[in-house]
């Protein structure tokens, strides 16, 4: 009488898919790049921080909730071309709060710099440090854009 044997291998690699499986789907990055709206005029960094103090003046009830203040500071990178004008923006670290990423984004995607004499690159990236702080009645963004 002849005799087989078999070797059970489909639990080690199914168990090994499924932990690749998970391993893969825990991978998944969306990076959101704001940019301008064609059409829309430009910003100067005051004017950034000028419309962003309106919007603060509406969102800050909602941010201290029931605290005395609130702070929060994002780091966005920014990608300008030769005249200044900013191309793309994409929020490097977030406030925490969605509304004011998304708001800041919109604005920073509009700003213009002064033209850099001597830039070579289509685009320059640089990296801006936008913060927030709210208190009853008062509303105040900060914008620090290194040299």
């Amino acid at each position: 009488m002849r005799v087989t044997g078999s070797i059970r291998m489909a639990t080690p690699w199914l168990w090994y898919s499924a932990a690749l499986l998970v391993v893969a789907a825990g991978c998944r990055q969306t990076t959101i790049y704001y940019t301008p709206t064609p059409g829309e005029s430009r910003l100067t960094q005051d004017e950034v921080r000028d419309q962003s103090d309106d919007f603060l003046k509406i969102e800050c009830p909602r941010l201290m909730g029931s605290e005395k203040s609130a702070t929060g500071e994002a780091r966005v990178r920014v990608y300008y071309d030769k005249t200044g004008a900013v191309q793309k923006a994409q929020i490097l670290r977030s406030t925490g709060d969605k509304q004011v990423d998304t708001v800041w984004g919109a604005l920073v995607a509009r700003l213009k710099f002064d033209a850099q004499p001597g830039q070579t690159d289509d685009l320059k990236p640089a990296i801006l440090t936008l913060g927030y702080s709210c208190a009853p009645n008062v509303a105040i963004t900060t914008f620090l854009i290194p040299e």
